[in-house]
C-alpha cells in the first residue's frame, strides 16, 4: 500500500517540477537559437572596439519586416520593442537586440540583425535609434547618456559609427576589419552575440 503511494507523489512531484521549470521562462539564448534555425547566416559586422565581440546578420528572404516581427515575437515576447520607422525596428531581449531592417535593394526581404548590448552600445551611432525609442528608454538600455556620449564619438570619429546593416553593414567592419561571411558559409567563429552575457 506505501509503495504505490511513494509512486504516486513521485510522478506528481515530477510532473510539477517539469511544469515549473518550463513556465520559468527560455534560456538567454534561445532566441539566438530560433533566428539561427529559422533564417540563413549572411554576414557578420565586427566591433570597433573589440575584435572578439561582433553582431550576426541573418536574412529572411521574401518576408516583409512585420512578418518576421510577429514571427519572432511569437516565438519569444521581448522586454522591450520599439515603434517602426523607415523600415527598421528593434527588439530588446535580455542583453541582446534584435534589430530588424528592410533590404534597401530588395524590400521583400529582411535583415535581421543579432547583436549583444555591448556591441550596440560601442559601435551603433545614436541617430538610427531616433523615433525607435525615446532618449531615456535607450539611457535604461544602454547607460546613463549613453546618446551624448557616443554624439560626440561619432563626431570625432564618424568611420566607427555604425548605422545599421543596410546604411553601412557594407563598409563598416570595425577597426580589426574581419572579412565578411557574405552569402558564404554558416559557421561563425565564437565571440559573437551570445558572449559576455
Amino acid at each position: 500500500m506505501k509503495k504505490p503511494l511513494l509512486i504516486l507523489i513521485l510522478t506528481f512531484t515530477l510532473l510539477v517540477s517539469a511544469c515549473g521549470s518550463q513556465s520559468s521562462g527560455l534560456f538567454k539564448d534561445d532566441i539566438v537559437d530560433f533566428i539561427s534555425s529559422e533564417y540563413r547566416i549572411y554576414d557578420t559586422v565586427s566591433s570597433v572596439t573589440d575584435g572578439n565581440n561582433f553582431s550576426e546578420i541573418y536574412i529572411a528572404e521574401n518576408q516583409g519586416l512585420d512578418e518576421v516581427a510577429l514571427t519572432i515575437t511569437s516565438h519569444d515576447k521581448p522586454e522591450e520593442m520599439s515603434e517602426r520607422k523607415d523600415g527598421k525596428q528593434v527588439l530588446v531581449y535580455d542583453n541582446l537586440f534584435v534589430i530588424l531592417t528592410e533590404d534597401e535593394e530588395d524590400t521583400s526581404n529582411t535583415f535581421i540583425e543579432v547583436a549583444n548590448d555591448q556591441f550596440v552600445r560601442n559601435n551603433y551611432s545614436p541617430d538610427f535609434f531616433d523615433g525607435l525609442f525615446l532618449y531615456w528608454m535607450m539611457s535604461n538600455l544602454l547607460g546613463n547618456d549613453w546618446g551624448n556620449t557616443q554624439k560626440q564619438k561619432c563626431k570625432l570619429n564618424p568611420e566607427y559609427c555604425y548605422n545599421g546593416y543596410g546604411k553601412s553593414g557594407g563598409t563598416y567592419k570595425g577597426i580589426n576589419q574581419n572579412p565578411t561571411i557574405r552569402n558564404g558559409s554558416s559557421s561563425v567563429r565564437g565571440g559573437g552575440p551570445g558572449t559576455g552575457k
